[in-house]
């Protein structure tokens, strides 16, 4: 498996993210808002939010076969046509393995639990078709 370093964002850019629902989410594209659920997660799991998310597109037999994230050790890999993410401890040890589509929707409705009810929306916004386009697109 080749992979190339594409992008690299710090957690203090994401911080006002992970405080709520923003005007910028609701139009955010379905990596912008599973790269944001992982921060989150993350941030759960304890890394420290003084660090940097690495982010690399994963290539398998000259396609795209999804994403890796990196911080403080911990990985997370998201395998796009298996819709599935692994959270991986910085001993190499699985922490978490699901489907990224439930991922992203339990993320979505834990931010929509802490807004105040006039800000919430009424579901999560990621739909599976959503996801798809950005497989295809990718």
């Amino acid at each position: 498996m080749l992979g190339m370093m594409i992008a690299c964002c710090d957690f203090a850019e994401l911080k006002p993210l992970l405080v709520g629902l923003t005007p910028k989410m609701t139009q955010a594209t379905p990596v912008e808002k599973i790269r944001l659920a992982i921060a989150e997660q993350l941030i759960q799991l304890g890394v420290q939010a003084s660090e940097s998310l690495h982010e690399t597109i994963l290539i398998r037999n000259g396609m795209f076969c999804g994403r890796k994230f990196q911080c403080e050790g911990h990985e997370v890999v998201w395998f796009i046509e298996e819709d599935q993410l692994k959270f991986f401890s910085p001993y190499g040890e699985l922490l978490k393995a699901t489907s990224g589509i439930a991922f992203l929707r339990e993320a979505e409705q834990r931010r929509c639990d802490r807004l105040p009810a006039a800000y919430a929306p009424a579901a999560p916004t990621s739909t599976n078709h959503e996801l798809q386009q950005e497989r295809r697109a990718a």
